[in-house]
């Protein structure tokens, strides 16, 4: 449970952290849903990756859900691209924070999942990402989507 006034000072440092790689990485930027399975949670989220090397990339999330009394989640999580199965194929193990903002609360947890990546043209990113959430809300949760 943080204040206002707290939960400000984390966002805009969040915010400061992920915008201060934009000028050395390349950048993706895509849409997708996803699935909570705890009572059947679907969202519609909004994603940029930012890639720093040939190994790691991190991604931030907002993702809208459409249950009454879970509003929005942030992720924010880093990705280790441990396996590259085909030129156009990786396998990335992924750890971060989620934060989610509930109708009288805001949790924060930990993300534990994968980030499946298909590129089929150089253009876009079509991916899959299963995770569950620790200590926050409590949960798992897939979700889908494109990058570009």
């Amino acid at each position: 449970m943080f204040h206002s006034k707290n939960m400000k000072s984390l966002y805009v440092t969040i915010l400061f952290c992920f915008l201060s790689t934009l000028g050395i990485s390349q950048i993706n930027v895509g849409a997708g849903t996803q699935v909570i399975f705890d009572n059947t949670v679907l969202g519609f989220q909004g994603k940029a990756m930012v890639e720093w090397d040939d190994t790691w990339r991190a991604a931030g999330t907002f993702t809208f859900h459409l249950k009454s009394g879970i509003d929005w989640t942030v992720d924010l999580d880093a990705h280790y691209k441990l396996l590259q199965i085909s030129d156009d194929f990786d396998l990335s193990p992924l750890a971060g924070i989620s934060i989610t903002s509930f109708t009288d609360d805001t949790e924060i947890g930990i993300n534990l999942g994968a980030f499946i990546d298909f590129v089929p043209v150089d253009s876009y990113h079509i991916y899959i990402e299963p995770k569950i959430n620790l200590g926050g809300y409590e949960s798992v949760a897939v979700s889908t989507g494109i990058l570009f």
